[in-house]
């Protein structure tokens, strides 16, 4: 067949399909405006409400030695879940509400760290009152943004950067390596050492010169029961307790169904067929065990985003190396673990971006990072980590981290005597 006679056919039947498709404008048209409508109405009022909201930074030291373990911070992750408020249906689509969220973040700034807490306004005092209850010597200072301390945009004529969204490399459900299981155990029942697993990243930080900066958001708002019922949903999997027949074809689903009817062809009068139970292994059974334990803990809908921004004489890409590096400690091979999420990463990944627009696309991509970290939203597809799991990624480091430039308060404040003299 002439290869030429198959394209004009093709036509044919394409313009055959379109034409009275469009005969029939006055239809469709309508519909498809409304939607345009309503979808540009909702992305407004969404805009709107976002700029509606007030948000209060916050900077926080602590003494140079804490005596605190991840599990303190964990205490503030599980109480603030207690903001959970599902946001109603009718308020989303048509008022642009979105459930309110917090965002802890670790700065380098040249080498020098910083601790934030960035919250909306009404929730400060609760921000305040569980980090002093945790961390009774802490201080707390309302600062301006850091964020709008080097330039209003960025890249620029001066600097340049890079950024990401960390993604998990499995579902939510499996969990990632926590703080627990950094203890190293000794011999005697007090021999235990606890490794920080912030000590990696508070070196890296440390280790920037004049004109580099390393920022880091954990952003996250509570989540609900669903992440419970994709839990439990995996754990099924797992142990072969899928829906009933979910793995047959329709073929063979429509063989037995004929079989039923033949005399003969199914299973003797009053005998029951024995299901054969689904052999699990060891593997699978240690995969249950761990998510049933991580699914005993709230949840909070999690999304992590790293920029590395330089003046562009000074940009050292091995400083993103050490940033996925200092991520990789929390994954192990049977569970959970983090890696870079492709869609956000500032590079061209289609083959005619890459020939035509490469430098045009990575500005682009650059630039939105910027501004995304700049509102702290959240990915469009977050993740849930349990309140375990949010303290081991960020928590204040205890005093095995010796980083010279973390944030300490050098001397304790104390009440003044009671018998001080009153001028």
């Amino acid at each position: 067949m002439n290869p030429f006679s198959i394209i004009f056919d093709s036509f044919d039947i394409f313009f055959g399909i379109l034409i009275p498709l469009l005969s029939l404008w006055w239809l469709w048209l309508p519909i498809v405006l409304a939607n345009q409508v309503i979808d540009t109405y909702q992305k407004l009022k969404r805009k709107e409400y976002l700029a509606s909201l007030k948000w209060t930074v916050l900077e926080i030291r602590l003494p140079r030695d804490p005596g605190k373990s991840p599990k303190a911070m964990e205490q503030i992750f599980t109480s603030l879940h207690g903001i959970y408020a599902p946001v109603k249906p009718r308020d989303a689509k048509w008022k642009g509400k979105v459930p309110d969220w917090f965002s802890f973040e670790i700065v380098s700034n040249q080498g020098k760290i910083f601790f934030y807490a960035r919250t909306p306004e009404q929730y400060r005092n609760l921000i305040e009152s569980q980090i002093y209850a945790q961390y009774p010597e802490a201080e707390i200072y309302e600062v301006p943004d850091y964020v709008n301390g080097i330039a209003e945009k960025i890249p620029n004529d001066e600097y340049d950067l890079w950024g990401a969204d960390l993604a998990l490399t499995k579902e939510d459900a499996f969990p990632i390596r926590t703080y627990e299981e950094f203890e190293e155990k000794g011999g005697g029942k007090d021999d235990a050492k606890r490794i920080d697993p912030v000590a990696s990243l508070a070196e890296l930080l440390a280790t920037l010169h004049e004109g580099e900066h390393l920022w880091i958001q954990t952003m996250f708002r509570p989540a609900g029961e669903d992440w419970l019922k994709r839990g439990q949903e995996t754990m099924d999997k797992l142990s072969g307790k899928g829906p009933k027949d979910s793995g047959r074809s329709l073929i063979g689903k429509t063989v037995d169904f004929i079989d039923s009817f033949i005399p003969g062809s199914g299973a003797p009068a009053g005998e029951v067929k024995e299901e054969k139970k689904p052999d699990v292994g060891a593997g699978k059974q240690d995969q249950i065990r761990a998510i049933e334990k991580s699914l005993n803990k709230l949840g909070h809908e999690t999304g992590i985003r790293c920029l590395y921004i330089a003046q562009k004489d000074k940009f050292k890409k091995a400083n993103i190396a050490g940033l996925v590096g200092a991520y990789k400690q929390f994954s192990t091979q049977n569970l959970n673990g983090f890696k870079l999420d492709k869609d956000s990463l500032p590079v061209a990944s289609k083959l005619l971006d890459k020939w035509f627009r490469k430098n045009f696309i990575e500005f682009k991509k650059k630039s939105g990072l910027f501004g995304l970290y700049k509102m702290r939203m959240l990915p469009r597809k977050p993740f849930v980590l349990n309140t375990e799991e949010l303290a081991t990624i960020f928590h204040f480091p205890d005093v095995f981290v010796k980083s010279p430039l973390l944030p300490r308060i050098e001397a304790k404040h104390g009440e003044p005597p009671s018998n001080l003299p009153v001028m």
